[in-house]
């Protein structure tokens, strides 16, 4: 039958869903979207943290010392925008820019009379894990206005986190050819064909169930195009998480919840997924 940790995975994947389902619904009900803000710099913070542990010598899921917490607090920084002007885009895109320039920029200050060479890898390091973190994760904020904003945010987190579903899933059960097992040997062919048919299934059944107009203008076409276009995404992430954390020899980025990992196994997908989803919006 089914071992521990993936007894533990059934269990913990839905109650992370319907927390995360739930503060959607709470942005739904007050029709502001400080609920949903205020989780996405939370998961960007975490993400960012774990990325800068993966990035430095020696990472593991343990606990970052104090010095290690900056690209988490350059992540959620860069999320903040949302809180920051929550009803003008075009603010947000400007503060996002000059948040971005701080996260390059303040760390070089800080350490300015650090000349070790070593240190030029050091900051670099953790630059490159908030931005990675941080600016992906906030174009979710660009896909959130409107009245059904908050249906819309999570039709995209729905339709990105059935490709992982639905990947785990029919790999585990018919997966048999290995995608890459030089990154991530667990990643088979037959579970990526399993998270595109989840993720089009997802694009193709929600927009009514959410009750989503634009979305649910759209022809059966363009919604398989635009569940493919997540899953693959979505894939990619996952498989530039998996070299991450094999260049550090880390089985999971974080250990936040039991079998699931950190934050950045929860949401990794998004990194990609999410800045796809906003580019489709503005093209569609």
């Amino acid at each position: 039958m089914w071992d521990r940790d993936t007894r533990v995975r059934l269990l913990a994947a839905p109650l992370v869903l319907a927390l995360v389902l739930g503060v959607l619904a709470l942005h739904d009900a007050t029709g502001s979207a400080w609920p949903s803000d205020l989780l996405l710099v939370a998961v960007a913070f975490g993400a960012g943290v774990e990325l800068g542990r993966l990035l430095a010598p020696g990472a593991g899921p343990g606990v970052a010392p104090p010095g290690r917490l900056a690209p988490g607090f350059g992540a959620a920084a860069l999320c903040a925008v949302g809180l920051l002007a929550p009803g003008d885009p075009g603010l947000r895109m400007e503060l996002r820019v000059l948040f971005a320039g701080a996260v390059v920029l303040l760390p070089l200050v800080w350490r300015l009379e650090d000349l070790r060479p070593q240190a030029a890898g050091a900051l670099a390091r953790g630059t490159q894990a908030a931005l990675l973190a941080g600016l992906p994760l906030s174009f979710l904020l660009e896909l959130q206005g409107g009245a059904d904003g908050a249906r819309r945010l999570g039709f995209v987190v729905l339709v990105a986190k059935a490709s992982d579903m639905g990947a785990w899933a029919v790999g585990r059960l018919l997966g048999r050819h290995r995608l890459l097992p030089a990154v991530s040997p667990g990643k088979t062919w037959e579970g990526l064909a399993g998270g595109v048919a989840a993720s089009v299934a997802a694009a193709l059944l929600l927009p009514e169930a959410l009750g989503l107009a634009p979305e649910g203008a759209w022809g059966a076409a363009e919604r398989v195009a635009f569940g493919a276009l997540l899953a693959l995404a979505s894939a990619l992430a996952g498989l530039m998480h998996s070299g991450l954390k094999r260049r550090a020899g880390a089985k999971d980025s974080g250990a936040l919840v039991p079998a699931l990992g950190g934050v950045l196994d929860l949401v990794d997908s998004l990194l990609l997924a999410a800045p796809a989803a906003w580019l489709w919006s503005r093209l569609a």
